[in-house]
């Protein structure tokens, strides 16, 4: 099917077109999430689908059996730092965010099948290498920030509870500071302080184990960050993690007064980047 096709989908609403099935047209575009044309990906595969779920096309059942391609799609790859098969992991982690926006907003998934997809996410984040954010000419992959969606989405849902929210908080962390082959440059820590402002929303983390995990960023490994600079690799985990706790502190701040421990996160989080020292 050519673009013109699914351009004239968008056109008429989203309306799906005689002669053809909503389930047919759904496996094209998982099709297009591997692929190198950013229109396909973008444009198509990624609105199409976000606007179908919006529309409530799909039903429950539909909808699991999405989740399970899409969080196997997460393996193929993985450990792979500069081929085209970030596009289809990068993307199915986008589709599994809109899938759990959309939960939030009205019940899809049991909580086994959110849970499952928790476990992935931690899992994922950890163990996707290819740090790209924009491609020249085949567009955005952007895996980590994509990643930090869903960690946002799942941070607002009704079956996570203040254990889950821990561990994708460590699993950030760890992330971070151990980003030593990339400096990020397209946002990805405004993303990631974004997730980390919903957990926080949640009033689910105390403020002593928020102590804790920003001693995580300052302390990585239980050592300093003292010499970073006269390491590559150490200045740019050393970047990195600066960047993310930035970017928590300016989003903490403009937080309306109710939101909660806001002046004590706030005061922790400005210590924690006075202390941040190469």
């Amino acid at each position: 099917m050519d673009k013109e096709f699914w351009n004239s989908i968008a056109k008429h609403g989203y309306a799906i077109p005689e002669g053809h099935t909503l389930e047919n047209l759904t496996d094209i575009l998982f099709s297009y999430l591997s692929s190198v044309d950013p229109e396909l990906r973008d444009d198509i595969a990624y609105m199409v689908y976000a606007n179908w779920l919006k529309q409530e096309l799909y039903s429950r059942e539909m909808i699991r059996s999405h989740v399970e391609k899409l969080l196997a799609n997460l393996e193929k790859g993985i450990g792979e730092t500069s081929s085209d098969t970030v596009f289809i992991r990068a993307f199915s982690v986008l589709l599994l965010a809109e899938i759990v926006h959309n939960d939030n907003k009205k019940p899809l998934l049991d909580k086994a099948h959110v849970k499952k997809i928790l476990e992935k996410c931690i899992w994922y984040l950890g163990a996707e290498k290819d740090p790209r954010g924009y491609i020249p000419l085949k567009g955005w992959a952007h895996a980590l920030a994509h990643t930090a969606d869903l960690v946002l989405v799942l941070a607002r849902n009704r079956h996570i509870d203040q254990a889950d929210l821990w561990s994708l908080l460590a699993t950030i962390s760890i992330k971070i500071v151990n980003s030593t082959n990339h400096v990020y440059l397209h946002s990805e820590d405004d993303r990631l302080a974004s997730a980390v402002i919903e957990i926080l929303r949640r009033d689910a983390v105390s403020l002593n184990q928020m102590d804790t995990w920003k001693r995580s960023l300052l302390e990585p490994g239980g050592k300093n960050w003292k010499g970073a600079f006269l390491e590559e690799e150490r200045t740019r985990a050393f970047q990195n993690t600066r960047n993310l706790l930035r970017s928590i502190y300016f989003q903490l701040i403009a937080q309306p007064e109710e939101f909660p421990e806001r002046e004590g996160q706030t005061r922790l989080l400005l210590n924690t980047i006075n202390s941040l020292k190469p």
